[in-house]
Parts: structure tokens; C-alpha cells; sequence
């Protein structure tokens, strides 16, 4: 017998038979293995496999991420049968919260990570709530999360049992977020003293309470604070030494902050705010999203230097609503290496001149990314020598800018200076990338035609033409990633 067909047969009691292989079933997985499959399935189809055998059920009962959404934990058929019924809603919130109990009574014991509930709860569903977090002390959570949807209508929001989490019950707890939900700390709160992560959103918190409950969180290296309505001053009353990265974003009455000592990293949105001066660590990114400036420019050259010395990496996204006045002798930024600008020209005429960004080259000198992301209405006809010559700064050499990315480029004449300008004097570029479509959200009631008045085959010629230009006027460019032909309206 030919010694392939050997392998499939074997002799038993002098008769050749076929030669089975083991079967392997999944359950006869690595117990590793059989705990990253339980982690990629939804929490409901997981839980079921924990009816397969003893084994499956104790895989199950390991999980360590618990989170819990409509999606997860119903199906949506019960989201489209009753959502859109007062009695319905209230079936489905009354099957959500069996079904998660169920979920718990199962999965005990230590080992749970993340726990996390998202679903439209209030303060009538304390009981429920109070319970899920008992759970989260007994196993050890490490990551709590919150989110009882702000968005939909609450008789009274759920209040936070601080007194739950003492001293000692928090001692485990790294990370928490909480959306929706009304913070009265208790007198003499000690907890959250090992929390690392804090973020707070959509909640009734005031400056004393934030101030106290700051304080505790000795080991706090982010915190998020966002649409919290009551807050008029962000303070603490001692230096939070390890606090690195702080949110802030539309918290209206917000006047003051004072937590940027030690600070590498702010991300702020709202109206324009003083901050405190900085301390030992000074901050090296920042992302501003401010509602009432009318020039970028005169921001950054007037607003952040006395403040951000030692910046690397510099967002800003505001509308233009004029033409940017500088001092004569401007700033430099020394350390500034990434500059992503959002810019909203939403006034007409327009009185904002894109060429003004020019001086951003020299200001600084040690730039490695330049970002322009525009939107602005296509009023204007792209440029044409009609226009007049095109403006021209005198050169100065700038060594170190590696790549530029332009998005809502029309081919406007000022527009075309500035990209004219970055290709003479940026010695080393390796790719500039253009792209007629915006980056920056359409403000709200304005209406936005794309490429209107022009057709795209002749958009498409204009811009092609703007290539070819801008290759020839830096040679050493390797690359000008350009315009995609389909969509360009938006």
C-alpha cells in the first residue's frame, strides 16, 4: 500500500480500517484562549454560552470587561416594538435592569476591570443603581462608569452615593465617569484616594464639592469636566503633582482655573478664560476651541505666549471675523513643533486675508507639521490673473517643516499666496496634502453648496493646474498628495 494511503489506515485484528483523527471541540481550548473569545462576543451572546457545560459557565464567570447598554443587554426588537410608548419605555427599562442583575448574580467574585452602565436611569432607580455599585466595590472594579443619558428627560437625576465609597471601599477604583448625575459630597469625604482618572459630564457639581473631591484624588493624573453648569472656579487646595492632562468644555460659568501646575496637556472649550500662571512642568499641549475670539492670530501672538513658553503642539479652532491685528515685533515660538489651525470664515464680505498665517514660519522656526483646516462659503470664483499678481513675502528659509495638510482649499487668492509662500520657503518639505473639502464642522443654519457655480471637470482642471504650479515652484518636493476626483461637492 502506497505510504500515504498508509497514514489514513490502521490494522485491527488483521483488518485494515480508517484511521480516525480526535475530534477537538472549543471547549478543549486554552482557558486564555477561551477568555479572549468570551471578551470579543456581546455581553448577551456571552452569557449564554454559560448554559453549554460547568466549564463554559466558569469561562463566562471570569469576564473581566461588564458593560451595559441597550444594545448589549436588549434586543432591537424590544428598541423599535417599544420605544416610542411611556409604557414601553418603561417595560424595557424594567427588562434592562432584571436582565443586569442576572448578569451580576453570576459573575462573582474578584477580577472585573470595567463595569459600565449606559442606559436612561434616574434618581427613582437608585435602589438598582446602589446595588450595581456594591457589586462594583465587592469585586474590585477598577474602571466605573456612569452614563445615564443626558439627553434624555429626568424627573430628578440619580444622586451618587459618595458615602459608599469610603476610604477603604474606593481604594481599588482607578477610573471613573460619570454622565448625568447629581454630586452632593458628604461631609469629610475621604475617598477616590488611588483614582487616577476622573471625568465628569453633565452633572450639578459645585466649587466647593469639586474643589474637595479633587483634593482627595492624590493620584489623579486626568481630569474631564464638561458641561458642568455650576462651576465658577476650578481649584484645589493643595498641588496635584501628578494631574497631567486636563478637559474642560462648555461649563458656561466657568470664570477661573487654577489646577495647570505640574500640567503637560490642556484641552479647553468655551469662552476665553485666564489661567493661572504655570508651574514647575510647563505645558506642552494644548487644544483651544474658543467661542469668542475673532482672529486666530491675534490669540496666539497676544494671548498664549506670557502664558504657554515651552509649547509643542498647538490646536486652535475659532471663526474669523477680521483681519488679524499683530505688533510689530512678534514672538517666537521656540519649541512649537505641530500647528493644526480650524478656522470658520463665516462673515461676508470676508474681511480675514489667509497670507496674514505667512508669518507663522518664521515665528516658528522649529514647526514640523503645519495644519490649515478652513471652512468658508464659495462665494468667491477661484483665483485668475484678473485677481491681480499674486502678493509675495521675502524669503526666509524655514528648516525644519516636514509636512503640511490643507483642507477646504477653494483656490481662493489668498489661499493660494499662502500654500505659494509655505512651498518657496520650506526647504524641507517632504509632502504637502490639499483637499477642497472641509475638516471644520458647517456652522449651524448656514447653508453649504461645495464647488458651487463651477462644475467639478472644471474644478478638477483649475486645481490640477494649482499642482502642476506648486510643483514647479518647490522642486525638491517629494510628494503633493492632491484632489480626489469623486465628491468633491459636500
Amino acid at each position: 500500500m502506497a505510504e500515504g494511503k498508509s497514514e489514513k489506515f490502521k490494522q485491527l485484528n488483521g483488518v485494515m480500517v480508517e484511521r480516525k483523527r480526535p475530534r477537538i471541540h472549543l471547549g478543549d481550548l486554552h482557558t486564555d484562549i477561551l477568555n479572549r473569545i468570551i471578551s470579543l462576543l456581546p455581553l448577551k451572546e456571552a452569557a449564554r454560552t454559560s448554559v453549554l457545560s460547568n466549564h463554559w459557565k466558569n469561562i463566562w464567570c471570569s469576564r473581566e470587561s461588564l458593560v451595559f447598554r441597550f444594545y448589549t443587554v436588549l434586543s432591537m426588537h424590544h428598541h423599535i416594538k417599544r420605544c416610542w410608548t411611556s409604557d414601553g419605555q418603561r417595560l424595557n427599562k424594567e427588562l434592562f435592569i432584571e436582565r443586569v442583575d442576572s448578569v451580576l448574580k453570576q459573575r462573582s467574585g474578584l477580577g472585573v476591570q470595567t463595569m459600565a452602565i449606559l442606559y436612561e436611569l434616574e434618581n427613582e432607580d437608585a435602589d438598582h443603581i446602589d446595588r450595581w455599585l456594591n457589586f462594583v466595590i465587592a469585586s474590585k472594579t477598577k474602571q466605573l462608569i456612569l452614563d445615564l443619558d443626558p439627553y434624555y428627560p429626568k424627573v430628578a437625576p440619580y444622586n451618587f452615593p459618595f458615602k459608599l465609597f469610603n476610604a477603604t471601599n474606593s481604594l481599588q477604583l482607578q477610573a471613573l465617569k460619570l454622565i448625568s448625575v447629581s454630586l452632593k459630597l458628604p461631609a469629610n469625604f475621604m475617598g477616590f484616594r488611588n483614582l487616577q482618572k476622573l471625568k465628569l459630564d453633565c452633572t450639578d457639581i459645585s466649587d466647593d464639592d469639586m474643589q474637595t473631591l479633587v483634593s482627595n484624588c492624590n493620584a489623579l493624573n486626568f481630569l474631564g469636566i464638561l458641561y458642568c453648569g455650576m462651576l465658577t472656579r476650578l481649584q484645589t487646595s493643595q498641588p496635584l503633582n501628578q494631574l497631567k492632562h486636563l478637559q474642560v468644555e462648555n461649563c458656561t460659568m466657568l470664570q477661573d482655573i487654577q489646577l495647570n501646575f505640574g500640567l503637560t496637556k490642556l484641552e479647553y472649550e468655551g469662552p476665553l478664560i485666564p489661567l493661572a500662571p504655570p508651574g514647575p512642568l510647563l505645558m506642552t499641549n494644548v487644544m483651544m476651541k474658543l467661542s469668542d475670539i475673532d482672529s486666530a492670530l491675534e490669540y496666539i501672538f497676544t494671548k498664549l505666549p506670557s502664558t504657554l513658553p515651552r509649547l509643542e503642539t498647538l490646536t486652535v479652532n475659532c471663526s474669523e471675523l477680521k483681519r488679524a491685528t499683530l505688533p510689530e515685533k512678534t514672538v517666537k515660538f521656540m519649541y512649537l513643533k505641530h500647528l493644526r489651525l480650524e478656522l470658520t470664515f463665516c462673515v461676508r464680505p470676508r474681511e480675514a486675508d489667509m497670507f496674514d498665517f505667512a508669518c507663522i514660519l518664521k515665528a516658528a522656526p522649529l514647526l514640523e507639521i503645519l495644519e490649515l483646516h478652513m471652512w468658508m462659503p464659495y462665494d468667491n470664483q477661484h483665483y485668475c490673473e484678473d485677481h491681480g499678481v499674486l502678493r509675495s513675502l521675502p524669503n526666509h528659509a524655514h528648516s525644519n517643516l516636514k509636512f503640511a495638510y490643507v483642507t477646504g482649499f477653494y483656490g481662493m487668492k489668498d489661499q493660494l499666496e499662502l500654500l505659494r509662500h509655505i512651498l518657496i520657503n520650506s526647504v524641507m518639505l517632504d509632502a504637502m496634502k490639499i483637499d477642497p473639502r472641509p475638516v471644520v464642522a458647517v456652522p449651524h443654519g448656514t447653508s453649504c453648496h461645495g464647488i458651487a457655480k463651477q462644475t467639478t471637470a472644471m474644478f478638477l482642471m483649475f486645481m490640477k493646474s494649482c499642482l502642476r504650479m506648486f510643483k514647479s515652484v518647490n522642486m525638491r518636493l517629494r510628494r503633493i498628495v492632491g484632489f480626489k476626483s469623486r465628491k468633491l461637492c459636500y
